[in-house]
């Protein structure tokens, strides 16, 4: 019996079945690949995150600058053409307390939405998760999510070939697995860095 891996309702065929790209298939070029992660998910899931993919996947390739190539510019292109979409973005960049720029003006900066970036960035870890360990994370697991903005990862072409690098430079996963408790890094864009650690409760 199939699950979905974020709710864990029982999946069946052209009732509720589905599948969900993690990361979501939006963050890489038009060109994607042809084996990106899937895994199960209902249908009510899946839609769930639809709109919610499309503004991170904005967020981040904009935060990325040059390195995000054509999914930055694609990114650009949705906020310039939604007033919506632009709007919301714009609420999140505020000026920052201490930093100024060449002529004494405060920066700019991004601040992200902590809930909606903590709820995307954990289902990117449970979907990743059960691709690699075929089950579910418990849903009493404890989430805790770190940002690294001072961080700069290592270009993607000096990484060896290995699992976890294969959608480089869009993005890049490793876990540290311990008894009870896992520790996800998360790279996008070879620019932001996220971890997300996991402790089971049961």
């Amino acid at each position: 019996m199939k699950q979905c891996y974020l709710c864990g309702e029982e999946l069946i065929k052209n009732k509720n079945k589905s599948k969900d790209h993690v990361p979501p298939s939006c963050i890489f070029p038009p060109d994607k690949l042809s084996n990106l992660i899937t895994v199960p998910c209902c249908k009510k899931c899946n839609k769930e995150y639809e709109q919610l993919d499309e503004r991170m996947r904005n967020y981040f390739a904009i935060l990325a600058g040059d390195k995000s190539g054509i999914v930055g510019q694609i990114a650009k292109r949705a906020i310039l053409e939604s007033g919506k979409l632009r709007e919301l973005f714009l609420s999140y960049t505020k000026e920052h307390p201490t930093l100024i720029d060449d002529i004494g003006n405060q920066r700019l900066v991004f601040y992200f939405n902590d809930d909606e970036l903590k709820t995307w960035l954990i289902r990117v870890v449970r979907g990743v998760s059960y691709y690699i360990n075929k089950k579910r994370i418990s849903d009493t697991a404890i989430y805790k999510l770190f940002i690294y903005p001072k961080l700069i990862p290592q270009p993607s072409d000096t990484f060896p070939m290995e699992k976890g690098l294969e959608f480089r430079p869009y993005f890049v996963s490793g876990v540290i697995q311990e008894l009870n408790n896992d520790f996800w890094v998360l790279i996008f864009y070879d620019k932001l860095i996220f971890s997300v650690s996991i402790d089971a409760c049961d």
